[in-house]
């Protein structure tokens, strides 16, 4: 048996490693893109265009894995599941922030669509937080081991790379505004980058702890 748990960690391990040199590898290329295609219409940055649709496109990637993650977890592993969900959720919400609805056209139908989305948006997190609520002890009892996984760690560094965009939003650093705005965008790129990996692999506690994962 300890020999089963070796391999299993030697294996997370690694997996886990690869995850993180590809977040890397794939932030690198997409902030010299960036800059690349900044270089030549700096428009690139502007609402709506190609930087912010890209952001969209990874938050909508981490949604999506999310989501079938915790559709993955055991059925035992509630507090596992709310983990996933609370991300899923997280990625939802910097999306529906990141897409500006109202801008799409003059209709008035897009703002009540933008409205209609926020609400749902609330809903769910209460809906969410309920649930999160009602399992708070098994939560707490494993919330070292869930904070060290590589879904908190890969989130929690893609939240500090949206904080760090914010000291360029409000002109923080002493920058032309253009450029401001190129590292603004790129940092919430990378930032989408990291929320986007955190889900590639499910949140995964050691065997011996599992007990503690079911619902109360």
């Amino acid at each position: 048996m300890p020999n089963t748990y070796h391999h299993e960690n030697q294996r997370i391990s690694t997996t886990t490693a690869l995850i993180c040199a590809l977040t890397v590898v794939i932030a690198a290329v997409c902030a010299f893109a960036a800059t690349w295609l900044w270089t030549h219409d700096i428009g690139v940055t502007h609402e709506n265009r190609i930087i912010e649709n890209t952001q969209v496109f990874f938050l909508l990637l981490a949604l999506a894995t999310h989501a079938l993650q915790a559709g993955r977890q055991p059925v035992s592993s509630t507090s596992l599941r709310l983990c996933h969900l609370v991300l899923a959720m997280l990625c939802l919400s910097i999306m529906v922030r990141e897409i500006d609805i109202d801008k799409l056209g003059s209709q008035p139908g897009w703002e009540l669509a933008e409205n209609l989305i926020r609400l749902t948006g609330g809903a769910g997190w209460i809906w969410l937080l309920t649930h999160v609520y009602r399992n708070r002890r098994p939560l707490w009892q494993c919330k070292t081991g869930i904070l060290l996984t590589s879904a908190s760690l890969l989130t929690g560094l893609g939240v500090l790379f949206y904080m760090a965009s914010w000291l360029f939003d409000k002109s923080v650093v002493p920058l032309p505004a253009e450029r401001s705005q190129l590292w603004e965008e790129t940092l919430q790129l990378s930032g989408t980058i990291f929320l986007f990996t955190a889900a590639l692999r499910p949140i995964h506690i050691k065997p011996f702890r599992t007990s503690l994962l079911t619902s109360s």
